[in-house]
């Protein structure tokens, strides 16, 4: 098959988002702590939308990408690859202790994707509206819909709700699966950290300024230092792409992409997806000067570049 996986069916899809998992900061203290620790702005949740965003370590390193969704005054659910659990707990667990606030490993919610054609009308049908806007939300029965685009949406369902929500779209959807999902994310030139690319990358090195993922105005939080450098007095020269490659095994986030002339280190790869028979697409972080250049350091293939959603400034135009 080498028709492209997400043009084969024009359906909505309905797939079960086993790879990510919520991460609670509950307490009267969630929002002021979380402000301190991350690259968004929190005062953003208080209207109904979410925001990508990070944590970083001092040296302004990402430890953890998310997003943040305020489920009350007292609770932000941070959306997290599950494999990273234990160590958003940790990295986050350190800087709590004096907040009044906890960290909960939730297992309330069970979370669903739906994309396709017809997600919008699926969507709405279960709903009864929708948001008013790209990663805006609305809640129904303490369920969560949050619109990631026009014909993609990720639902927060009750752990109780959940057998009865997926038996309301047997008839609705077709199964999709978590391939398809993943590479509807790097078409939209959005990424997340795992455990192989802890602390590889700045925010700005995966395009979080470009995706509302950084505000440069919230004030002081760990790493804010070095990522308003880069933004202000540096000339960022390495940002995220969008490629193409040919292989029937994925290559792994962190995976070394070198020059394929001088076999210098280029960049590394951020994430992967299969997007038809033998054709993989990828996101990675690298030097600009290398886009028609780079090579995966385990392979003599140069990678074709596709675009993305947003440009991709050039050295001497600052995001704001």
């Amino acid at each position: 098959m080498t028709q492209d996986k997400l043009t084969a069916n024009q359906s909505a899809h309905l797939v079960k988002l086993h790879q990510s998992q919520l991460l609670l900061v509950k307490g009267p203290d969630a929002s002021k702590f979380l402000q301190g620790q991350v690259t968004c702005d929190l005062r953003d949740l208080s209207a109904p939308v979410t925001r990508i965003g990070a944590q970083c370590n001092p040296k302004g390193r990402i430890l953890l990408s998310f997003r943040a969704l305020q489920i009350d005054s007292d609770t932000i659910a941070l959306r997290i690859p599950s494999s990273m659990m234990e160590k958003a707990k940790s990295s986050l667990g350190k800087y709590i202790v004096f907040s009044k606030a906890k960290l909960h490993d939730d297992s309330e919610y069970s979370l669903f994707g739906i994309y396709g054609d017809n997600a919008k009308r699926t969507a709405e049908t279960i709903f009864n509206k929708l948001p008013a806007n790209n990663d805006g939300w609305i809640e129904k029965d303490g369920n969560i819909l949050i619109q990631l685009a026009q014909d993609r949406f990720e639902c927060w369902i009750k752990s109780a709700d959940a057998t009865a929500f997926e038996q309301q779209l047997v008839d609705r959807t077709v199964g999709g699966d978590l391939n398809d999902w993943e590479l509807l994310n790097i078409r939209a030139g959005i990424a997340d950290i795992y455990p192989e690319t802890i602390e590889l990358f700045t925010p700005q090195e995966i395009n979080y300024q470009l995706v509302n993922g950084i505000n440069f105005r919230k004030g002081c939080y760990t790493g804010q230092e070095i990522v308003a450098r880069l933004h202000y007095r540096g000339k960022l020269k390495r940002h995220m792409y969008r490629f193409e490659l040919s292989g029937n095994q994925l290559p792994v986030p962190g995976t070394t992409l070198v020059n394929a002339t001088t076999r210098h280190i280029g960049g590394h790869i951020v994430a992967t997806a299969f997007s038809a028979h033998n054709r993989i697409e990828i996101l990675a972080s690298l030097l600009d000067e290398q886009l028609d250049q780079v090579t995966p350091e385990t392979s003599a293939e140069i990678l074709k570049q596709l675009p993305l959603p947003y440009a991709i400034p050039t050295a001497d135009e600052p995001t704001e």
